[in-house]
């Protein structure tokens, strides 16, 4: 996205961004000062859209947000771009590997031509007469396979080339997820929570709530099941959560056997009402043990709920949800409880 402002537009245009980045408790990082400008140039409809549906939701533009509407918004050519230049260098290489592979064919099939050729030769009266003439064709021999050999270390790099760049391509993807998505379950982790949470917490007109998940007497169920089982339930439960707790909702991993969702724009009633559907669905959850046949059918979950006080911290907040939590388990467990 390229901007044709004039230095007192744009000027103007950093005068009206930075106090709502302020307003809304926006970061003051590259990506934002462009993503506002654009907002207060409002040359890309799309983006003022969606900025005012955050607002609204959040009181703020989360930073996973923001880096979804710059990629969108702004960078979109330039991404598309990378991946045209990307597929056309892939395919460059696949040609130049066919090209490859048909020059080997090519030279040892003249090489054979060329052998063939010396013993005709060789077995005629003129190679009597100038043994000259065998001379030079056994170097013409000797040097076409010698192209043949390099033609073939030719082609085994360009083998290991492509090799390197898939792996490449694999570990960027794989570092990028490793940053904000737990790898068990596919949800966000604690990291993106404790971001996420931290910026709707410094708006003024933040309102969420946030939801604690703990599955009851886990251990014991990894001690009798064995981990494996343990980590299916925790597969289990986490594509469940995600499933039921779409956009803008944020569901994530908080650590071993715990979740948390953050639900923007739901109050306590709300968020306990999903929770309690939640919790029924972790109930009704089966699994069948493939040794055995044995079906499991104990799982249950406790809830903690508690709603963003303003200016109440985040930690504070999920220090209430918390207690709330363990409120849950030391009334018998399989509940949902609401913090006071």
């Amino acid at each position: 996205m390229k901007f044709a402002d004039n230095p007192n537009q744009a000027a103007e245009c950093l005068r009206q961004a930075i106090p709502l980045m302020v307003k809304y408790s926006i970061p003051p990082n590259p990506l934002n000062y462009s993503l506002w400008y654009a907002y207060v140039s409002n040359v890309i409809p799309g983006l003022n859209t969606q900025m005012d549906k955050a607002l609204e939701t959040y009181g703020t533009c989360p930073s996973i947000i923001s880096e979804q509407m710059f990629r969108d918004f702004l960078i979109k050519e330039e991404i598309d771009n990378a991946e045209d230049l990307q597929t056309a260098l892939m395919a460059v290489m696949g040609s130049l590997e066919n090209e490859a592979s048909s020059t080997i064919q090519n030279t040892e099939a003249f090489n054979d031509v060329l052998e063939d050729s010396l013993q005709a030769l060789q077995a005629s009266h003129f190679i009597d007469q100038d043994e000259n003439v065998a001379g030079i064709i056994e170097k013409l021999t000797a040097n076409t396979q010698a192209m043949s050999e390099t033609t073939k270390q030719f082609q085994s790099k360009i083998d290991e080339a492509q090799a390197e760049i898939a792996t490449l391509k694999q570990e960027l993807e794989k570092s990028r997820q490793d940053a904000s998505v737990d790898s068990l379950t596919g949800l966000f982790n604690r990291r993106v929570f404790d971001m996420e949470f931290s910026q709707i917490a410094s708006s003024q007109d933040a309102k969420v709530t946030l939801v604690m998940i703990d599955i009851d007497h886990f251990k014991k169920f990894n001690d009798t099941y064995g981990h494996l089982m343990g980590d299916k339930v925790l597969q289990y439960v986490g594509k469940m959560v995600k499933e039921l707790c779409l956009p803008p909702l944020l569901p994530v991993r908080f650590g071993g056997e715990e979740f948390a969702v953050l639900m923007p724009g739901k109050d306590t009633t709300a968020a306990a009402e999903l929770a309690e559907t939640i919790r029924g669905k972790i109930k009704a959850i089966r699994i069948k043990q493939k040794k055995s046949g044995e079906v499991i059918s104990s799982i249950t979950s406790s809830f903690g709920v508690a709603e963003l006080i303003p200016g109440e911290t985040p930690e504070a907040c999920t220090s209430r949800a918390d207690a709330a939590l363990y409120q849950a388990k030391a009334n018998g467990r399989d509940q949902v409880q609401v913090a006071g």
